[in-house]
């Protein structure tokens, strides 16, 4: 990869970064459009943040990818906001522009993206999504899924009060969440439960619809004990790896114009992912 002054340079802002799979898979596409650009990881703690948004546009940027712990200061610097940025006050993609930085948020889309690949049929089978958690990603997932025109959508949480910030949910029982599993025909799962490292969670699965979908934000392990149990009751199960993907592949076509190939960024983020 060689960078000269014409070099269109996306940056990942965020800390921590380093365990980041976006880096191989927008590198990957750009190299395979013959496109005069590269994706940097940058670590960028709290403290240093504002300044870290005035210098990338000083340094010429082209554009950036926002991860935790900055979304919610991307989607207050933007001149330019998306309005699913202005709905969920977080934006995981910024773009400059002559009249300012434009901010986007893809996770939302691309929740919605990886069921249309993956699980043909769901818009006119799923009337009603329950999501565990109620993160970022939670968040974006429910305003996705309520643009698509999910009709009734749930969330489940630890705690209540986090549960009630997402707009036009209803509010699930913890404990009682074999009830709330029986009832969707769409279960989302965004919390880090299962992840390496992380309690597996006791999912009730058995109290899931014969034709219920079972989505899981993780991607390591690919299989989650979720996705697991899902996939054992013969239920149709989607790992995070099609949510990661198809939120990257909006914001490569934001940066670049143009569609990047969803095949080859599937198999770049397999074999990073180990999976």
């Amino acid at each position: 990869m060689t960078i000269s002054a014409r070099t269109k340079l996306i940056a990942l802002f965020g800390d921590p970064v380093s365990h980041s799979l976006s880096p191989a898979l927008h590198n990957s596409w750009i190299e395979a459009l013959g496109l005069d650009a590269a994706y940097v990881a940058l670590r960028i703690g709290e403290k240093e943040a504002d300044a870290a948004f005035a210098s990338l546009a000083a340094f010429g940027f082209h554009g950036a990818n926002v991860t935790v712990p900055h979304k919610a200061r991307a989607a207050r610097a933007a001149q330019r906001p998306a309005p699913a940025v202005v709905a969920l006050g977080a934006a995981n993609t910024l773009l400059w522009e002559e009249g300012g930085v434009a901010a986007f948020n893809t996770d939302a889309q691309g929740a919605v993206d990886a069921l249309d690949d993956a699980a043909s049929g769901w818009r006119e089978g799923v009337k009603s999504a329950l999501i565990v958690g109620a993160g970022g990603a939670a968040k974006a997932v429910a305003f996705g899924l309520r643009a698509a025109g999910v009709s009734r959508i749930s969330v489940v949480n630890r705690t209540r009060a986090r549960a009630a910030e997402i707009e036009g949910a209803d509010i699930a029982d913890w404990a009682a969440m074999d009830a709330a599993f029986a009832d969707a025909d769409l279960i989302v799962q965004t919390t880090t439960l299962g992840m390496k490292g992380q309690p597996p969670g006791a999912w009730p699965i058995a109290a899931a619809k014969g034709t219920a979908i079972v989505m899981d934000a993780v991607y390591a392990p690919l299989e989650t004990p979720l996705l697991k149990a899902a996939r054992m009751r013969g239920l149709q199960s989607l790992d995070g790896l099609g949510m990661l993907l198809f939120q990257a592949a909006r914001a490569f076509e934001i940066w670049f114009g143009v569609k990047p190939d969803i095949a080859l960024g599937r198999k770049i983020l397999e074999r990073s992912a180990g999976g």
